[in-house]
């Protein structure tokens, strides 16, 4: 009889994490903290908070940036999410009621959700991508709380950060031209989204800070915020609660956003139901205060194992130690962003182009468009179904475009330095 083989522990568990059932939960415990640290997913994250707050530092909300057409498909996801909502609507609340209803309601939407997000997801990506689509889904999926609870917090926040990380990872966003309406665009449409359902069903927070936070369900658009505002601010922090301040600026900060947002639904003064925020404004800098998030973000929030321990880990945001030999440097913030210089320098070429022009009388093509040209050119733009999906998941197909993938249904419901804009190499 031949002896059996010895059986290796470290290649079952190798073999398990690459295995086709989709992204897996792998912290567990405190005693995962120090792998997911050094994971690829974690040095992905934290380069990408520090990107984009480098892009946007002195960009409006309101200004021109470069949108793709990508941006806008995905931004189409939340006007399907949104329609479910219209379809399963809680019956009006009145004094003394029972809010069973608006959690019953708030279940149904998380079910239709959860049976239609694939499709969704894989009709806003283009086809060539569509081996993505399984671990997409989850990361999404898992970014709009959780229905068993009724509440939502900065872990489902995080999840959907992992799926904007997983955007870039998988090529369907471009780092050089969509890294600034990932966050002004993409987020914005997904934090407007998570407002309305947070107010709609009436969502608990499942954030320990409580009233001692920022806000009890967001924290990301504070850092992105205050990002903003690193440069060329209008306006010192002083004055960031003040109501005029929300009236004039609300849609071109996302920080005074949020503040008009938390006034109109909470009671009492920032003092009281975000002291935080409240303390944050008696400081003089933006640069500091963004710092102060970022080191916060990382201690209170990426730390925490309630906020990671339903958090999945796929091909894109993989849990495998990044053996890169990289450092996570903090963003260079308060000077003009690579964005603004872009801008200032088609500012100067148009008004070259009409000195030229006045001089000599003929219209010629302008140096801003030979720029833009040059830089559209020999990208092509990859196809996106705009018909009804032809995915295995789509009902009566004979085909499927997500062959060999294996759909995983969740229960509920690199790369370099900040300063580089490398942030997503391979």
């Amino acid at each position: 009889m031949e002896p059996q083989s010895e059986v290796n522990p470290k290649r079952v568990a190798a073999f398990f994490r690459r295995s086709n059932l989709g992204p897996v939960c792998r912290v567990q415990s405190s005693s995962d903290i120090e792998s997911w640290l050094v994971s690829r997913a974690y040095f992905t994250l934290i380069t990408y908070l520090n990107d984009v707050s480098a892009e946007i530092q002195g960009i409006r909300n309101t200004d021109f940036f470069p949108i793709s057409k990508n941006i806008k498909r995905l931004t189409t996801i939340f006007d399907q999410l949104d329609s479910m909502i219209a379809t399963n609507a809680p019956a009006p609340l009145v004094p003394g009621a029972s809010m069973d209803s608006r959690s019953k309601s708030y279940r149904r939407w998380a079910h239709v959700m959860l049976r239609d997000i694939y499709q969704i997801v894989e009709k806003a990506v283009p086809s060539s991508k569509c081996r993505h689509v399984n671990e997409l889904g989850v990361y999404l999926s898992g970014s709009f709380g959780s229905s068993a609870k009724i509440e939502y917090g900065t872990g489902h926040e995080l999840s959907f950060l992992f799926f904007m990380c997983a955007l870039f990872k998988a090529e369907i966003l471009d780092k050089e031209e969509d890294l600034a309406a990932s966050a002004l665009v993409l987020f914005d449409r997904y934090l407007q989204f998570v407002r309305r359902l947070q107010v709609t069903y009436s969502v608990n927070s499942s954030n320990w800070h409580g009233g001692y936070s920022l806000d009890k369900f967001q924290f990301v658009p504070f850092i992105w915020g205050f990002a903003q505002l690193c440069h060329e601010a209008p306006f010192s922090p002083k004055k960031m609660l003040d109501e005029d301040t929300v009236a004039k600026y609300r849609g071109a900060y996302m920080l005074i956003d949020c503040v008009g947002h938390m006034a109109t639904t909470n009671i009492g003064t920032f003092a009281r139901h975000s002291s935080q925020l409240w303390s944050l404004a008696a400081l003089s800098s933006w640069t500091k205060i963004h710092r102060s998030l970022m080191f916060m973000y990382m201690e209170d929030i990426l730390m925490d194992v309630d906020n990671l321990n339903a958090l999945r880990f796929g091909e894109l945001m993989s849990f495998e130690e990044d053996k890169s030999g990289r450092h996570l440097d903090s963003a260079r913030m308060g000077v003009k962003s690579p964005l603004r210089r872009q801008k200032a320098e088609d500012q100067d070429d148009q008004d070259q182009d009409q000195d030229l022009t006045s001089r000599s009388g003929t219209p010629s093509i302008s140096r801003s468009e030979q720029n833009e040209s040059a830089r559209k050119k020999a990208k092509v733009e990859e196809p996106s179904s705009d018909c009804m999906s032809n995915s295995g998941l789509s009902l009566g197909s004979e085909c499927s475009s997500l062959s060999g993938v294996n759909v995983h249904l969740p229960t509920w419901l690199d790369d370099c330095t900040a300063t580089s804009r490398n942030a997503f190499e391979n």
